[in-house]
């Protein structure tokens, strides 16, 4: 089909064409326009999820950290403290034996026979966390976690930490979310290991703040030097939202020489 010449204007000896046609308003052809306004709708649909996940994120995250946190604290685990007295004549070995036996999840930090100078370094899990999610939140960082993972974590754990380099030397560590004072946790310490009677010959705080009782204490197995000290849990870890009722206790027996 021949195509219809456009109209020209002359004047004089220039030809011009029409303009005419260039003022005609512009239509877009019907598939085009179901194609943009489908994309217009996909791109409000993703505009809506994200301002809807952003501003979710914003206003409710900080509610379910504050609920998960609360969750973990109301937890009922048993904390099944080890009496130190009672390992401190046994081997690496035989004290390993004796805390497998009793039915702890153990990770080991520094496992048995890893150390010439002898010693190592066991984790007592909560009886509700697993070895493997344990094992996530270690490598992460307790620093890292918010502040309900980080009380699902410690809450029920302990840390024995075994040295043989100068001496027989153990550190039992957790953190007491239950005392509400320093005094309480102190005094709680001191009766897990069995220590409510024993003497006192040095007590105050130190100069990192450790709030602290020390003294001998004489079993069936031998004489020990011990010593009980209490700090602020967020003390140690740099972690928002921990309760300020939280603390770090440590207890230490030493083999008198």
């Amino acid at each position: 089909m021949a195509r219809e010449p456009k109209s020209t204007v002359q004047i004089g000896d220039v030809r011009y064409y029409d303009g005419a046609e260039l003022s005609r308003p512009l239509e877009t052809p019907p598939r085009v326009r179901a194609i943009m306004l489908a994309a217009m709708v996909v791109a409000a649909v993703i505009g809506c999820l994200f301002l809807g996940r952003y501003f979710d994120q914003i206003m409710n995250e900080p509610i379910r950290q504050q609920q998960t946190l609360q969750e973990n604290l109301a937890r009922e685990v048993s904390y099944d403290f080890p009496l130190l007295s009672s390992l401190m004549p046994l081997s690496d070995e035989e004290i390993m034996t004796a805390l497998t036996d009793a039915g702890y999840t153990l990770y080991e930090r520094t496992p048995v026979g890893t150390d010439p100078d002898g010693g190592f370094e066991v984790i007592k899990l909560p009886a509700d966390v697993s070895l493997e999610e344990a094992g996530l939140m270690y490598v992460q960082g307790i620093d890292k976690l918010s502040a309900g993972d980080a009380v699902k974590l410690l809450k029920g754990a302990w840390t024995l930490t075994v040295s043989r380099k100068a001496g027989d030397d153990m550190r039992l560590r957790y953190a007491d979310f239950a005392s509400g004072t320093i005094e309480k946790a102190v005094q709680g310490a001191m009766q897990v290991e069995g220590l409510e009677n024993a003497e006192v010959t040095d007590s105050g705080v130190d100069d990192s703040g450790n709030t602290y009782q020390a003294g001998v204490v004489s079993t069936d197995n031998g004489t020990y030097n011990w010593r009980v000290s209490v700090i602020e849990l967020d003390e140690v870890y740099d972690i928002s939202g921990l309760p300020n009722t939280a603390f770090y206790v440590g207890i230490r027996f030493t083999a008198q020489a």
